[in-house]
């Protein structure tokens, strides 16, 4: 006859041997650490508008000490929150986007185009400024032109630690 404790005994066994199966661990992102994006359309400072979404994808895994946090292919948006066009006198144009942030694990990972200023969420694209002088005024500056494919190195703004289960992802 099995008594009361026995049973008692066999049932935390059950619990702790299936709590160990689902243990959990954490990999923790540093801020700054690089992400590569790569642009899945054009964009131009001639014909974008504010407010526009911009489509991007990783470009590689987000791995932290071998682990994939995010597989290479995710998707990732943003939207154009500044646009000037080329104007006279060699004045170049400039894109600035806002990057929504990389969803991993149910939690977000904000990203900065700059690898210390996280207060800085806006990337700005622009060409640069030529002026020959004196024709140099009568001539328009360049837009800025990025063709889908172009690849895109954006920071880590926040340290965050993320959840992982025991197992590591396929990579």
């Amino acid at each position: 006859m099995i008594g009361f404790r026995t049973i008692t005994l066999l049932l935390l066994t059950s619990v702790s041997s299936f709590c160990g199966a689902q243990a959990v661990s954490t990999a923790t992102v540093r801020q700054g650490s690089p992400v590569a994006l790569a642009f899945t359309a054009p964009l131009s400072s001639a014909t974008a508008a504010v407010g526009d979404k911009v489509s991007l994808v990783l470009a590689g895994n987000l791995q932290v000490d071998g682990v994939t946090l995010v597989k290479a292919g995710t998707t990732l948006s943003g939207q154009v929150t500044l646009v000037k066009r080329a104007a006279m006198a060699g004045r170049s144009g400039q894109i600035n986007i806002r990057l929504d942030d990389l969803v991993a694990r149910d939690m977000r990972i904000k990203l900065t185009g700059s690898k210390n200023k996280a207060d800085k969420p806006d990337l700005q694209f622009s060409t640069p400024y030529h002026l020959k002088w004196p024709l140099g005024l009568l001539r328009t500056g360049d837009n800025v032109e990025i063709n889908g494919g172009t690849l895109l190195t954006v920071f880590v703004a926040e340290e965050i630690t993320l959840p992982l289960p025991h197992e590591k992802i396929a990579e």
